[in-house]
C-alpha cells in the first residue's frame, strides 16, 4: 500500500463525507452587477483537524480565530480545490482561504485546506 492509499484510508477512517462547492457561471446585468450562478457540488472525504491555532499564526495574519484545518482525500475527487470554492462539512459551509497540495516527490497524497466561516 502506497502513501496516497494510506492517507486516503486514514482520512476515510477518521473523517466524514463532505462536499466541495464550486461557484457556477454567473451573469452580468446591464448595470455591471455580477450575479453568481448556482454552486456545483463535488463529493469528497474530509477530516477536520482538531487543534488549537498558535497565537503567532494569528498575529502574523496566517490564520484567524475560528479557522479550521481540513485534510481532503484525493481519492475520488474530481476537481482541484481552489480558494474561490467552499467546502461543506455536515451543515457547516466554510470559505476556502488556502489550499496546500501535499505532494512530496510529485505524487499527490491529499490537500490541506484552511477553511473560514464568513458569517
Amino acid at each position: 500500500m502506497g502513501m496516497m492509499e494510506t492517507a486516503s484510508r486514514l482520512i476515510a477512517k477518521h473523517g466524514q463525507a463532505a462536499t466541495l462547492l464550486r461557484p457556477g457561471e454567473g451573469t452580468v446585468d446591464e448595470y455591471g452587477g455580477y450575479t453568481p450562478g448556482p454552486d456545483t457540488a463535488y463529493p469528497c472525504t474530509a477530516f477536520v483537524v482538531a487543534s488549537t491555532v498558535n497565537e503567532e499564526f494569528i498575529a502574523s495574519g496566517l490564520m484567524d480565530v475560528g479557522d479550521q484545518r481540513v485534510l481532503v482525500s484525493v481519492e475520488g475527487l474530481a476537481i482541484t480545490p481552489k480558494t474561490t470554492d467552499k467546502i461543506k462539512i455536515g451543515t457547516t459551509v466554510l470559505g476556502i482561504v488556502r489550499v496546500v497540495p501535499h505532494a512530496p516527490g510529485g505524487t499527490l497524497f491529499f490537500y490541506e485546506i484552511q477553511g473560514r466561516d464568513y458569517v
